[in-house]
């Protein structure tokens, strides 16, 4: 037994909806956080679930490598935690050998879920932010949901000022972005084999939400894994899409709320047909057309259109150089041509 994304290569779930560094859309928020980090201030980080806050905290303790950080889960803290001790813990080998009580580098401390943590805590930590003559804390950053701080003092507040990052909800740009980002392997993305609508339909049920759209993601790839076994499409055919229509019925199996998105079916062969008629002038698409009857060769063309061979050879050429026809075998030993299956999809007739 393996998993989907074993099957298609990767070595760990690039759909997995834990805290990633790999972050789109939120670049000035993490200029914003590392500023007041350098600065040695206490920050506020709020946003909705799934906006990307702890992504963000992880994202930075990465990138600044000199500094060091405590990082705190106010949700899973110890009953009888003690910040003291935990600052200790940062003193480096050469801090130990000079007896230093404290580490040289003075850490961040990072609350996460602020909201659940205890008030004594709080005091602590500012007290060791703020006092001169100890200042063990270099900077602080809390960060939670709401954007009301219920358990803090005014003086608290006060320290903190308008020092507030806001995460704002993604635009559908951005969503489909990460998507694109997580689901590269090699020369190979994935995302490829979602069909442009059934995108739009994960990202709309998302709701600006990147964890939903991670996991809507997740239970597209794991269905054609667990239905498919060793003859998965998605790895065995090129030309493979998940449609609108395959994705809405994998995620109502899941109960996720779809109707956010209708995929109106009329506009689509509309858009498709424009960019069929963009893309290719009016004798090409004539050819297109007949080629999407069967598989034709060279003499086929030349009864068809009442042309020459060598006009027919390159209007053949041409079509291919776009990659708008495709080999399609031989019959008495001549070479067959039909329609690649893009042009296909793109030739709706309506």
């Amino acid at each position: 037994m393996t998993t989907w994304f074993a099957q298609l290569g990767f070595k760990e779930s690039p759909l997995d909806v834990r805290p990633n560094p790999a972050l789109i859309g939120l670049e000035r928020q993490e200029e914003q956080l590392v500023n007041h980090v350098l600065k040695g201030e206490i920050c506020f980080l709020n946003g909705l679930t799934g906006s990307g806050k702890s992504s963000l905290l992880m994202r930075v303790q990465k990138n600044l490598r000199n500094h060091k950080f405590i990082y705190l889960d106010a949700q899973e803290m110890p009953k009888h935690f003690n910040l003291e001790e935990e600052l200790k813990k940062k003193r480096s080998f050469f801090d130990k050998i000079r007896l230093k009580n404290f580490p040289s580098k003075t850490p961040v401390l990072i609350i996460d879920e602020f909201q659940a943590t205890d008030q004594n805590i709080i005091l602590d930590a500012r007290a060791k932010w703020e006092n001169p003559n100890e200042k063990k804390i270099k900077s602080i950053i809390i960060a939670q949901i709401s954007k009301y701080l219920k358990n803090v003092t005014p003086a608290f507040k006060e320290r903190l000022g308008n020092r507030t990052i806001l995460l704002p909800t993604l635009d559908d740009e951005e969503m489909k972005e990460i998507l694109k980002l997580r689901l590269q392997i090699g020369k190979t993305n994935y995302y490829n084999k979602l069909h442009n609508e059934a995108i739009n339909l994960i990202v709309a049920a998302a709701d600006g939400n990147p964890r939903k759209m991670l996991e809507y993601a997740d239970y597209i790839f794991d269905f054609h894994y667990n239905k498919f076994k060793n003859n998965n499409p998605m790895l065995l055919n090129p030309t493979y899409l998940v449609t609108y229509w395959g994705a809405k019925e994998i995620l109502e199996l899941k109960k996720v709320n779809v109707n956010a998105y209708v995929y109106l079916e009329k506009e689509d062969k509309k858009r498709k047909l424009l960019a069929f008629e963009k893309r290719f002038n009016k004798q090409q698409r004539e050819w297109l057309i007949f080629l999407m009857t069967g598989s034709q060769s060279v003499a086929d063309l030349v009864k068809r259109f009442k042309v020459s061979e060598s006009k027919a050879s390159a209007a053949l050429r041409e079509l291919k150089a776009k990659g708008a026809v495709v080999r399609a075998g031989k019959k008495n030993r001549k070479q067959l041509w039909q329609a690649s299956p893009h042009v296909k999809r793109l030739r709706v007739r309506v």
